[in-house]
Order: structure tokens, then C-alpha cells, then sequence
């Protein structure tokens, strides 16, 4: 069983670290949202029709009501992802001098809660204050969503570290995993398949947005493996004030 996990974890890892080597995984990634779309739409539509044509008792309606709320919302998800990407991706207009520092102690307490729910450590380290070029709001936006990808994917107990500093003209932040896990079944008595196909794609949404952001300012983005650690690593042009 833990062989069959292990197996998982590489082939996920792999697959994400090809996507975001072919233009962030944008491409590939809407694809499938648009594709992952038609589930949830055709079971609302299926919903609404027997609530027309069948007569239901109140348990009945309920259970149903149940149902296509659970697709709704798995519609505005896909919606806001779609709409995510799509502007992660646009020019930077206003674009003032943003400390990494500062924006990392403040994402890192926002997602402490997250953090402490998995037991897992978040541990900052900064040897340079430096200062970035970003529309206000843009860093915060791409930073969240690989603190929540390192969280996600990080085991029980393990560290996430995060390291920014200064090297020549190029700011450098990394966040490295201790320990790698795949998020668990949120509801193992109906099968963990649909929760792993959800986790592959907020994963897929956290890193192509991310480096939608960087890539805008002329930054990159790359994730390594190292056996059980994870590594992601952002490269940002200094902003000199």
C-alpha cells in the first residue's frame, strides 16, 4: 500500500513539474477545467429536469437540492480558476516597490491557521530585505498559492522553510517541503478518486498562477525534487528604489 502511495506522490510531482515547464501548464490546465466542467453542469441539468417531470417527496427534493448545490459549487470553483488564470496573466498596471520580507511574515500568519491544522511548520528566513517590482496585491496573490500548494502537499508534522534573499540583480525566495504527502480522501467511504483529481487540479491552478504572476515581471519559476523534499523556486528582477 505505502509502495502504491509513493507511486502516486512521484507520478503526481512528475506531472506537475512537466506542466509548468510548457508555458506555466496554462494551456493544458484550462483544457481540462473547460473538459472537468461538463460533470457538474450535465448533473445540475439532471437534477432540474427530475425536479419537472417526477414527483418527489420532501426527502427526495432535499436529497437532490443536496446534489446540484454540491455541483454548483464545483462550478463557481472552476469558474474562478478559469477567471484566476486569465488575469494572472495580464500586464501589471501601478506597480510599486514591495518588500518580500514583509509580504512573507504576513502570508505565512494569514495561512498558520492552515498550517497548524496539518501540523505542519512554517518556518521563515530572511538574510535580505529585498524589494520587488509588482502591482499591489500580484506578489501576495502568487506567494499564497505556493504556500498553499507547499502546505497541501506537505506531511503531517513535517517543515515547510521559507527562504528569501538577495543574489547580484535577482531576488530568490524558495520553499522547501521536509517531507512529502498526498493530500488524504476527504470522504474515504465514497472513494478517494474524485478528491485526488480536485487536488491535482488546485495544485496545477497553484503553480500555473503563480508562474502566470512572475512571468509577467520578467520572473520564473521552478519546482525540483529532491527524493522525499520538494524545492520551489522563484527568481524576481530587484526593484532598486
Amino acid at each position: 500500500m505505502k509502495a502504491a502511495v509513493v507511486q502516486a506522490e512521484d507520478a503526481l510531482i512528475q506531472k506537475l513539474i512537466a506542466n509548468l515547464g510548457i508555458d506555466g501548464g496554462y494551456d493544458s490546465l484550462v483544457r481540462d477545467l473547460f473538459h472537468d466542467l461538463s460533470q457538474p453542469l450535465s448533473t445540475v441539468s439532471c437534477v432540474l429536469e427530475n425536479q419537472l417531470l417526477v414527483s418527489r417527496s420532501p426527502k427526495q427534493y432535499r436529497d437532490d437540492l443536496k446534489i446540484a448545490l454540491k455541483q454548483v459549487r464545483s462550478i463557481v470553483w472552476h469558474f474562478h480558476a478559469l477567471r484566476e488564470l486569465w488575469d494572472a496573466g495580464s500586464a501589471q498596471q501601478n506597480q510599486e516597490s514591495l518588500s518580500v520580507a514583509a509580504c512573507m511574515r504576513d502570508l505565512a500568519g494569514d495561512l498558520l491557521p492552515v498550517a497548524e491544522s496539518k501540523k505542519v511548520k512554517l518556518l521563515l528566513a530572511t538574510s535580505a530585505d529585498c524589494m520587488v517590482h509588482f502591482q499591489a496585491g500580484r506578489l501576495g496573490q502568487a506567494l499564497t498559492h505556493l504556500l498553499e500548494f507547499a502546505i497541501q502537499f506537505c506531511a503531517a508534522g513535517a517543515e515547510v522553510e521559507i527562504v528569501a534573499d538577495a543574489e547580484g540583480e535577482t531576488a530568490r525566495i524558495a520553499l522547501e517541503i521536509s517531507a512529502l504527502e498526498l493530500p488524504p480522501a476527504k470522504n474515504p467511504a465514497e472513494g478517494c478518486a474524485a478528491d485526488r483529481k480536485q487536488c491535482e487540479l488546485k495544485a496545477r491552478l497553484d503553480l500555473a498562477v503563480a508562474w502566470r504572476v512572475f512571468a509577467v515581471v520578467g520572473g520564473d519559476l521552478r519546482v525540483e525534487r529532491n527524493e522525499d523534499r520538494l524545492r520551489l523556486g522563484v527568481v524576481l528582477p530587484l526593484a532598486y528604489r
